[in-house]
């Protein structure tokens, strides 16, 4: 990817910006929610000066996500009680770039705000590798703990803001499976297919100690490659697996649950730094209730989705205990790579943060 990149698509978003628009009306919870929080100490005084910003949010996610509901959420919220004078901007589904260049234009500031997911930043903040370990978290209640820990919130926004971006929010959208046309019983069955995998090394690794043949390929290109049969299958939350419609072109659902699928919302460091302090504030207090109501829809599109694949056609398979264990033996390969490129006490820090988010 040339550096270049993130200065030309200023000037295409500048000429584009008043013809693409997403997200102006108000979702009913948000309203709901921004009215009931107007007589809470956090509510942000009426008719403050919060000056004038008009921001992008880029994704390449569809609108049925959680990524697409927080975000949504928080733009209406940061609006409504602005004033009017922050007016975000919402561009779902690649609209402007593919996954590394919107984080890559969010770094270099041509974009102002972003949201994905931890592996997708691995090569600007490569810290983010920590969460690419598979099998760290015990279930989705843990993970959220740890996300909602003091080390989340500070020792990893650390390591974001060294990099040029500042972490305004963690959600998730529970964890990832592995989708096939293959039958797949066990993990034995997983040899040779064909599995497309984010460009990460660690992901990469992971699936070539399986047995499988791990083949990067950007997200918005999977459904040509899975319907031409360019790749068996692919690993994804439910909530991509309908978002994307991968259900019309795979058979199989296999509820490996190896990694969580983090969801991060950020925005460019320089430019979250030079606001005045209480823009900052209102910025902050958006976020964190965006993120908390980004847990109820988490829940509730998990189940849904998961009902749509099995109303699609698709068979849903579960590992037994022996191929789990198989799955976490092979993992082994990552926790190596992360310790080498991180170093032990990074990889120590983390995991005794973990520790500490179990009950």
């Amino acid at each position: 990817m040339k550096k270049t990149f993130a200065l030309l698509l200023a000037g295409v978003m500048a000429l584009n910006l008043s013809a693409c628009s997403s997200g102006d009306q108000a979702a009913p919870e948000a309203t709901e929610k921004t009215e009931a929080a107007q007589d809470g100490a956090s509510q942000a005084e009426a008719g403050e000066d919060y000056g004038e910003y008009n921001w992008n949010l880029a994704m390449t996610v569809s609108e049925t996500t959680t990524n697409y509901k927080m975000v949504e959420y928080f733009a209406n919220l940061v609006k409504e009680r602005s004033g009017g004078s922050i007016n975000i901007e919402l561009y779902p589904g690649g609209q402007l770039a593919n996954t590394t260049e919107q984080d890559e234009a969010c770094v270099a500031g041509s974009i102002e705000m972003v949201t994905g997911m931890t592996s997708d930043l691995t090569d600007f903040v490569k810290e983010m590798a920590l969460f690419d370990m598979p099998n760290v978290f015990d279930d989705i209640d843990h993970m959220r703990r740890f996300l909602d820990s003091d080390y989340a919130k500070n020792q990893i926004n650390e390591y974001c803001e060294a990099s040029g971006i500042h972490m305004l929010a963690f959600s998730d959208a529970g964890f990832r499976q592995l989708t096939t046309n293959v039958p797949t019983a066990s993990v034995a069955d997983l040899k040779g297919q064909k599995i497309r995998v984010m460009t990460n090394k660690y992901h990469i690794g992971y699936w070539n100690a399986i047995g499988a043949s791990a083949v990067p390929m950007q997200f918005n290109e999977l459904f040509m490659g899975l319907q031409q049969g360019t790749v068996d299958g692919q690993e994804n939350p439910y909530m991509n697996i309908i978002g994307n419609n991968l259900q019309e072109v795979q058979k199989y659902v296999v509820e490996t649950n190896h990694v969580g699928h983090i969801i991060v919302f950020f925005m460019n460091n320089d430019l979250y730094q030079s606001l005045p302090d209480n823009t900052k504030a209102l910025i902050d207090e958006c976020a964190a209730e965006a993120a908390e109501y980004a847990k109820g829809v988490a829940n509730e599109s998990i189940e849904a989705d998961k009902q749509a694949v099995v109303d699609a056609g698709c068979e849903i398979v579960e590992f037994g205990e022996e191929d789990l264990a198989v799955l976490r033996e092979k993992a082994q390969i990552v926790y190596d790579m992360v310790k080498e490129d991180l170093g032990e006490d990074i990889v120590k820090g983390f995991q005794d943060a973990v520790d500490a988010a179990r009950e």
